[in-house]
């Protein structure tokens, strides 16, 4: 369980940090 979120949880901050660098890279 707590495996399962801490994956959730590092998906979801690389792919905020993602989305972050394509909106600097584009600007």
């Amino acid at each position: 369980m707590k495996l399962l979120a801490a994956t959730v949880l590092l998906l979801t901050i690389c792919s905020l940090e993602g989305l972050t660098s394509k909106s600097q890279r584009s600007s």
